[in-house]
């Protein structure tokens, strides 16, 4: 699982970077005196798109880290939930 998560390690920072960029765009240009609505939706659009990257990074690991758990593990994982 280590294995696994240091081979998506990179990905995933690249992502929460690239997330936290794009929020601190959108506040950026909210705190604006007069803000232009179109690109302020605009923006909000592209920090919709890097959190579900983000999300998807996430995920795309974690079902990995699944597949190498036996039943078991896996039914101790479920009860957790």
């Amino acid at each position: 699982m280590d294995t696994i998560f240091e081979q998506n390690r990179g990905a995933l920072l690249v992502r929460l970077q690239g997330l936290q960029q794009a929020e601190a765009q959108m506040d950026e240009l909210s705190r604006s005196p007069a803000p232009d609505e179109a690109v302020l939706f605009a923006q909000i659009d592209r920090v919709a798109q890097a959190h579900a990257e983000l999300e998807k990074a996430t995920t795309h690991m974690l079902l990995q880290i699944r597949g190498e758990m036996d039943p078991e593990q896996i039914k101790r994982l479920e009860k957790l939930r």
